[in-house]
């Protein structure tokens, strides 16, 4: 029998000292025991080699952990039965009510509920919200997990605010001031979504799947539905289209929803509206009994991009509709909805805004209604990006497109909604159709187009560069009458963050937007007519804020809005944000001064029976010797005495395993809010410490700091190692050899990186979720061309890319395959197609071939994230078995031979 692990040799002379080299590099022998054993079981292990009368052991410096057998005479080895592949079921999936305990969970010394997996998805979350013209009312989305019916029941409930502001906060938490709208459990257990108000503030259209009785319904179908906000009465149905719709807005005339459409020239100058020809030919391609295309499904591509995100480009693209809505004098006289009623036929207004042109607007995977803005005088902004343009995909590159008067006197512009773009008009001529281009001197990406209340003003978010989607963003004001463009924060200049939003204030005299400051959502605002001249206030900079509307003023000139609120330790809530009025410099220059009082209480109690851990804050110097923020959870328990017993060395030497979670992006960060993907505090109910560094790259921390990971990716990596030997060095109570490493997307290539670059043993355990194997490779693979290219300095062809100190091949993780030793679990979906599943099934085949420990979870219906609730009970179980099983210093399972 000879024994090897790589190359070079060393012949010992002690059956012993083969044993001793396997346990003290903590190897795997061939008969897959763990150097955990026993006594009598090495014993056993002796006596199985000593059959062999000569022996060499080989092995590197340093050596590999996985030892290789050549036997001459040794039968046929075979994998257990428990290796096959297997169809994981949620442990917690029994559970009938999003408050249900688990069964499988145990409650701590304290009498709390783990945060497993159901726990988590059972949350109630908080949606979109809209606020009524008088600012009295608001109604909101409300989302909760149904277990028995395995369906998210997404509703809506309205807020009485002007009640609200006068409850003590008892009467708050029990929601006297709550009501609930819809219920899907009465229709079929369809949602209602995307609430707006008439502009008389008496009722609120919707979006739903429910059955609308007509024989073009289906329960994959969105339509648009009216109720009284007061009551009484039940919702009815205000519009149905030939196809389903999104992202529904009401302004002063009329509503506007998207669809998604043919543009091609089989579409094109069609007499039919552009919803009804697209609704024939999908029917038609549909060919459900292959009796008309006998199977048929062939698509041919002549350009790029091919894909975008999760789902293949055909000649479909996004649209926003408009269509005039009336207002009855008698509302019994109603047949269409409430007191209102809307026309969708051709002759009856309806409206395609972008005239049957070849761009998508809303544009890309998570746009919306914010990507078009309608004036109460009719002008029509949209963010589009230059239709049919040769770069599109190595370029962020949009445009933001005036209309004006395009909706005046409550007309349709146009004489009909054919696509027009074909009537002879030529391809170039194009742009023409989509009104003015406010911002044809910039090649980046332009967005968030949004009317001043007098319509005279639009406002939008710029970017200057064009291929790098994490620019610093800036704020331009266009004057409508006088065509005049005026920057009022210009990006990198006057601010160190960026907007990510944006909203007038009633009255025109400021623009509210948050922004990403210090891992942290804040709620911030500038002057509309002096801008960053005038200073840039941050109102509210705790815990992370989304602002949904202005609701009122206060008696003494205060400024209110509602907003929602969510940190590590808060699911999101509505509140009422109340903003002071600034009576001098530093007031203006307050960053606390905002007045909250929480609106909704839906998982107040829940979390209070739930075992969360403490967060702090580490700083600590990076890899470039640089201060980087991470967030630092306590293990759940853990109080402040035990802590600062554990750090005198009080406890006996009690020592936790620690969790460091490393963000996506990698311009992103890791923020105070409740995340339900990789939220830190489940890791920490499981009983580990959680270290969460926002290394350089991360947003937030000023424009340099996140431009630094570019062209150094490993700089994620080297941030994270700093981390983990801060947080060791500082922290006593924290297992050095008790360490895992998880991440998705960057952080899957950082746990694939980290394989092969961290010190020794530094991880016992990694999870790559989602990662990159090979940045050339991906390059050629992903959707997002320009990411890649911005971020490696060009394409992967390029002569400078084939340098050896290029990223693409110094950065790469493959490059180290033959290092990697760690254990890792390794998920990918199969839909995710910005990093495609050939990167996880690379990362998984070198781990096998390498003979690293190592599992793969497979995502057949999952793209880049893991969203739908049973998948997602699978992926955590999975996750947390995973770094467990390597943290825990009693576990000897191991796979075995039958």
């Amino acid at each position: 029998v000879k024994v090897t692990t790589g190359s070079g040799s060393s012949s010992f002379g002690s059956l012993d000292l083969i044993i001793g080299t396997m346990l003290r590099n903590n190897s795997r022998c061939i008969i897959g025991w763990k150097p955990s054993l026993a006594t009598k079981q090495v014993q056993l292990l002796r006596i199985a080699l000593c059959v062999a009368l000569t022996f060499t052991f080989t092995f590197p410096l340093p050596v590999v952990p996985v030892a290789v057998v050549e036997a001459m005479s040794v039968p046929n080895h075979r994998f257990s039965r428990d290796m096959l592949p297997s169809r994981p079921v949620p442990f917690l999936s029994t559970q009938t009510t999003a408050s249900t305990t688990s069964t499988t969970s145990k409650t701590t010394e304290d009498g709390k509920q783990p945060l497993d997996a159901a726990r988590l998805i059972g949350t109630t979350r908080i949606g979109q919200a809209a606020v009524s013209p008088d600012g009295t009312t608001t109604v909101f989305e409300v989302k909760d997990y149904d277990f028995t019916t395995k369906k998210f029941n997404e509703q809506l409930w309205k807020a009485d605010l002007s009640l609200a502001k006068s409850l003590s906060d008892v009467q708050l938490k029990n929601h006297v001031h709550l009501v609930q709208l819809t219920a899907g459990s009465a229709h079929g257990w369809t949602s209602a979504s995307s609430p707006q108000f008439s502009p008389c503030g008496d009722y609120v259209a919707f979006l739903s799947n429910r059955s609308t009785g007509t024989s073009s319904s289906s329960k994959d179908k969105s339509s648009v539905w009216i109720l009284p906000v007061q009551g009484p009465g039940e919702a009815r149905l205000l519009a149905e289209f030939p196809v389903s719709v999104g992202d529904l807005d009401w302004t002063q005339n009329g509503i506007t929803v998207s669809a998604s459409v043919y543009v091609d020239r089989e579409t094109t100058g069609a007499r039919v509206d552009p919803m009804t020809a697209t609704a024939q030919r999908d029917k038609a391609l549909a060919d459900v009994d292959g009796s008309e295309l006998g199977g048929l499904n062939a698509v041919l591509y002549k350009k790029l991009p091919i894909r975008e995100w999760d789902r293949w480009l055909d000649a479909k693209m996004a649209h926003p509709f408009y269509f005039l809505v009336e207002k009855l004098e008698d509302d019994s006289s109603s047949r269409m909805g409430g007191g209102y009623t809307c026309n969708t036929t051709l002759a009856g207004g309806s409206h395609d805004l972008l005239r049957g042109v070849p761009t998508a607007v809303p544009s890309g995977a998570f746009g919306g209604s914010d990507d078009w803005s309608i004036s109460n005088v009719g002008h029509v902004a949209m963010s589009a990006r230059p239709p049919l343009a040769t770069d599109e995909a190595w370029t962020t590159n949009r445009h933001i497109y005036l209309l004006k008067d395009h909706l005046s006197a409550g007309s349709c512009g146009g004489d009909d909604d054919v696509n027009e773009n074909d009537k002879g008009a030529a391809e170039e001529d194009m742009d023409g159709l989509l009104g003015t281009c406010l911002t044809a001197d910039n090649p980046g990406f332009d967005t968030n187009p949004t009317f001043s209340p007098d319509g005279n003003r639009l406002a939008w978010l710029t970017m200057a560069g064009p291929s790098y989607e994490a620019d610093a963003v800036g704020i331009q004001v266009h004057d409508v009458a006088t065509g005049v463009t005026t920057t009022l924060l210009q990006a990198e200049v006057d601010w160190n963050y960026s907007p990510n939003s944006l909203t007038w204030s009633k009255d025109g005299t400021r623009l509210y937007f948050t922004a990403d400051v210090r891992s942290r959502q804040a709620l911030c605002s500038i002057d509309a007519t002096t801008g960053a001249n005038g200073g840039i206030t941050i109102h509210q900079s705790e815990s992370s804020t989304s602002l949904h509307g202005e609701c009122g003023t206060t008696k003494n000139g205060s400024t209110q809005f509602l907003t929602t609120v969510q940190s590590l330790t808060m699911p999101s809530e509505l509140f009422l944000t109340t903003i002071p009025v600034s009576t001098s410099k530093e007031d203006e220059e307050n960053k606390n001064g905002a007045i909250l009082q929480q609106l909704t209480h839906f998982n107040t109690d829940r979390i209070a029976d739930t075992a969360l851990g403490r967060p702090g804050e580490l700083v600590y110097k990076g890899g470039k010797d640089e201060d980087v923020q991470a967030w630092l959870i306590r293990p759940a328990g853990f109080s402040k005495e035990d802590e600062e017993a554990a750090t005198a060395g009080e406890t006996g030497g009690k020592q936790y395993p620690l969790a460091v979670l490393y963000h996506g992006g990698p311009q992103g960060s890791t923020g105070d809010d409740w995340h339900y993907r990789w939220n830190l505090q489940y890791y920490a109910s499981m009983g580990f410490a959680v270290l969460a560094p926002n290394f350089h790259g991360s947003t937030g921390f000023g424009h340099q700091f996140c431009r630094d990971i570019s062209g150094n990716w490993e700089i994620g990596g080297l941030d994270t190692i700093a981390g983990v030997r801060a947080a060791l060095d500082q922290y006593p109570w924290l297992d050095p050899q008790r360490v895992v490493g998880l991440g998705a997307s960057y952080g899957g290539f950082t746990s694939n990186w980290l394989n092969g670059n961290a010190p020794k043993h530094m991880f016992q355990a990694l999870v790559c979720h989602c990662g990159t194997f090979d940045l050339r490779s991906s390059y050629y693979a992903t959707e997002e061309l320009f990411f890649m290219e911005t971020e490696f300095g060009g394409p992967a062809f390029t002569d400078r890319a084939l340098q050896s100190d290029s990223p693409y091949q110094s950065h790469t993780p493959s490059k180290k395959v033959h290092e990697w030793e760690t254990p890792t679990l390794v998920i990918h979906g199969a839909r995710d197609y910005r990093l495609v599943e050939s990167e996880g099934i690379s990362t998984f085949t070198a781990l096998q071939r390498r003979n690293v420990p190592s599992e793969l979870l497979y995502l057949p219906t999952e793209n880049h994230h893991c969203l739908n609730p049973q998948n997602s009970m699978v992926w955590h179980e999975t996750v947390i078995g995973w770094i467990q099983k390597w943290t825990n210093p009693d576990d000897e399972t191991s796979n075995t031979i039958e």
